[in-house]
């Protein structure tokens, strides 16, 4: 690359001397378009050398490295939305019951990926409070966990 950005540099520098010194006239304008074929070539020098079997690897190479990444961004897309998914079902649980006047710490929820739906769905259920069956069954209405995947603690 340096190599490159030299070699352009030497041919604008030569091309501006040569200009510089020639008279105007015919020769002013043979010379002006010689110094632009000759940076011309140093710029696309690079594409004079290009071997094309060492570009079809390297292009093979980018696109595997592009459809890794690809693979990771999806990846950690789905992370990103069980993350989500889980902190609002969270904060629906406690603010449900704040509304029911049950006595809730905190609460947590665990999502599993459902292949068929194509979705994260809530899966189970951590309340740190004592057990409210009003807020149960809100629980297993609203967000379509069983009581049997509810846990809770009560550590007053």
């Amino acid at each position: 690359m340096r190599d490159w950005i030299m070699g352009i540099f030497a041919a604008s520098l030569l091309g501006a001397m040569a200009l510089a010194l020639c008279p105007r006239g015919r020769v002013y304008t043979v010379t002006k378009m010689v110094c632009g074929v000759v940076c011309a070539l140093a710029v696309a020098s690079p594409l004079v050398k290009l071997d094309p079997e060492s570009l079809a690897v390297s292009m093979a190479e980018y696109r595997r490295q592009a459809e890794i990444l690809a693979a990771n961004g999806e990846e950690e897309g789905k992370m990103l939305e069980r993350t989500y998914i889980e902190e609002e079902c969270a904060a629906y649980i406690c603010a449900k019951a704040a509304e029911k006047g049950a006595e809730v710490k905190d609460a947590s929820v665990l999502a599993r990926w459902d292949d068929g739906g194509l979705v994260w769905y809530p899966w189970s259920a951590t309340v740190d409070g004592a057990y409210s069956p009003d807020l149960a069954s809100v629980i297993e209405g609203d967000l379509g966990i069983p009581p049997e995947r509810q846990e809770w603690s009560d550590d007053g």
